[in-house]
């Protein structure tokens, strides 16, 4: 593609890797809040579900960290799924002043309908990858987060 502007070849690579990753998650993203229109659902709601389901109940700063959201965004998560019937507040126990918030009935089933589907649409978004290069790429990203550790050479 030609611009207005070169840059040099790691200036250039570095730009395009912004943009592929970005198209990435741009991508995953729409497709998902697609598949989760069908239960009238958010990304950020299906996150707080799927926490509570496979982790147990936790205190909302527990699902802020796990859900990797914001105390703003997570306040209206939490108020719109205890809305639905989905979850509940309870007092907890080993701290009075806080709660914990855990799956009712019905949310627990909504999850675990959902979550065979989900596991059935994430195989689809990744189905053009080996799964060697699965691994190579989950590796890559935990590097680029910092999570493993490199050896300088």
């Amino acid at each position: 593609m030609k611009t207005k502007y070169d840059y040099d070849e790691k200036d250039t690579q570095n730009l395009k890797l912004v943009i592929a990753l970005s198209r990435t998650h741009l991508e995953f993203s729409r497709q998902l809040q697609v598949f989760l229109n069908a239960y009238k659902m958010t990304a950020p709601q299906f996150g707080v579900l799927e926490a509570l389901y496979h982790l147990g109940p936790m205190r909302i700063s527990e699902l802020i960290s796990k859900t990797l959201s914001t105390s703003g965004n997570m306040t209206v998560v939490i108020k719109n799924l205890e809305k639905a019937g989905w979850i509940d507040r309870l007092l907890d126990k080993e701290d009075k002043r806080a709660f914990k918030i855990v799956l009712t009935e019905s949310g627990r089933r909504l999850i675990a309908d959902i979550f065979d589907q989900h596991l059935a649409f994430i195989e689809t978004f990744f189905s053009n990858l080996e799964e060697a290069e699965k691994e190579k790429l989950r590796d890559l990203l935990k590097k680029l987060n910092g999570l493993t550790k490199t050896t300088a050479k």
